[in-house]
């Protein structure tokens, strides 16, 4: 990637660390400055570790079972979702999930709080005061701790550690010269290990880093996921535009996610050909003043239309829908592998109460019924029982079930007929560049993360 005069410190300190920063006049000095402060980053994890082992730090626990979805990277990986899911697969039956975040990112905060409103939530950066305080208010059955793998002061019962196959664990170097948060090593401590975006990498370099991934954690569990297409839609319209009809059309892209560029990967992979690709940090804050040059980069570039990620749009609703009026896409998780397996782990911590499909959208008198069954079955199950063979699923309508919600990555929309079939899978589609103003992939050089 380009060193661009408009390129902010984060962005070029964690291009720095992904070694993707290939012109910069004084990349060759920080370099060996970022090294040094690594190994002494190094140095304070093991000792942080060893003083929660040998007890002189207190690991402090809640009455009910404790899931932490994490990472072992510095940014996003896809945690977001993962979390959602969870939370579903214990509403649906009839148990109430507490969901701690430090709230750091706090558009995906909302953005839960809006999908999942009979869930409970505790934010904060003390996750055990914020979890305390929720569970005073109401009782909950199940924890699951967002970007909790590294959260050493709280007790769990369950590690569930997300990688995204595009850029699993960039050049091996902890943070700051590299983006691990901890050594791969630290994988043993995980059960279940889910690879996101997996549609968009080779079989071969999947296969590749399972095998990577084995070689230091032999127990672990594999669950593969990605996101799948529903529909795009216009902030302020009803109107529900399937990916079909975009195909061949010309468009400007822009994202602040973990990993961008698998947002452009994406629409390439529907058909779509990204004239202009900008790219930002994870939880970026849009100015006017970016909005306004995305909107004359797609003027210039003749495209047809501006799309964006539900993620980003969330953040900054108002003046997305004032000044550049994008195509935003709906998407949900889909779990291509693992699923029973990842049922199985779940399962040995539901309360054991009648299975009720979760809807997002319920009447008042449906809603204080699951919190009177909630209170009925608050009390923490024995989590060594043996799992059943075949696990309800909180997205397949099972044998006398209702219609079940679908799951996805923000609020859920009524969805069109013929929207929520899986997409056919097609070869990324031929980008074209801009000289004048992007590099040789597409992506803004001033605003690439």
């Amino acid at each position: 990637m380009l060193w661009h005069k408009n390129m902010t410190p984060r962005n070029y300190f964690r291009l720095l660390a992904e070694d993707h920063l290939r012109v910069s006049r004084w990349a060759w000095l920080w370099k060996p400055f970022l090294m040094l402060a690594s190994a002494f980053y190094s140095i304070g994890l093991d000792i942080h570790r060893t003083l929660y082992q040998i007890g002189i730090l207190k690991r402090r626990s809640f009455s009910c079972p404790v899931i932490s979805v994490g990472n072992l990277t510095w940014g996003g990986t896809g945690k977001t979702p993962i979390v959602e899911y969870i939370a579903r697969f214990y509403l649906n039956r009839g148990n109430i999930p507490l969901i701690l975040s430090r709230g750091y990112g706090a558009d995906e905060s909302r953005a839960l709080i809006r999908q999942l409103p009979d869930a409970l939530f505790g934010i904060g950066k003390d996750r055990y005061q914020s979890g305390r305080k929720a569970l005073e208010r109401r009782q909950a059955n199940v924890a699951v701790l967002d970007d909790g793998f590294q959260h050493w002061n709280l007790k769990r019962d369950l590690d569930v550690v997300v990688v995204n196959v595009l850029n699993p664990f960039g050049n091996l170097w902890l943070i700051p010269r590299g983006i691990l948060r901890e050594p791969l090593s630290s994988l043993k401590r995980a059960s279940i290990v889910v690879l996101s975006d997996v549609n968009l990498t080779p079989r071969k370099d999947l296969e590749h880093l399972k095998n990577a991934i084995r070689a230091v954690a032999p127990k672990v569990e594999f669950v593969e996921a990605h996101r799948e297409a529903l529909y795009f839609y216009r902030p302020g319209s009803r109107e529900r535009i399937s990916p079909d009809r975009l195909q061949g059309q010309r468009v400007t892209s822009f994202s602040g996610i973990g990993t961008p560029r698998s947002f452009q990967m994406l629409l390439n992979q529907l058909g779509m050909k990204t004239i202009r690709n900008f790219e930002f940090s994870d939880h970026h804050r849009y100015s006017d003043q970016e909005l306004n040059e995305i909107l004359k980069a797609k003027e210039s570039s003749e495209s047809d239309e501006i799309v964006t990620t539900e993620k980003d749009f969330f953040r900054c609703e108002e003046a997305m829908k004032k000044i550049v009026k994008p195509l935003v896409l709906k998407a949900r998780l889909r779990l291509t592998t693992g699923e029973n397996i990842l049922h199985q782990y779940l399962g040995r911590f539901a309360a054991p109460s009648q299975p009720k499909p979760y809807m997002a959208r319920r009447n008042d008198g449906a809603r204080d019924s699951a919190r009177n069954d909630s209170a009925q079955a608050h009390r923490r199950p024995n989590r060594f029982r043996r799992p059943s063979s075949r696990p309800h699923s909180p997205f397949v309508p099972q044998k006398g079930d209702a219609q079940l919600a679908p799951t996805s990555e923000s609020t859920a929309l009524p969805t069109e007929k013929g929207t929520s079939d899986p997409l056919p899978e097609k070869p990324l589609g031929k980008e074209i560049s801009d000289t004048k103003l992007n590099n040789h992939d597409g992506s803004n050089a001033g605003l690439v993360s």
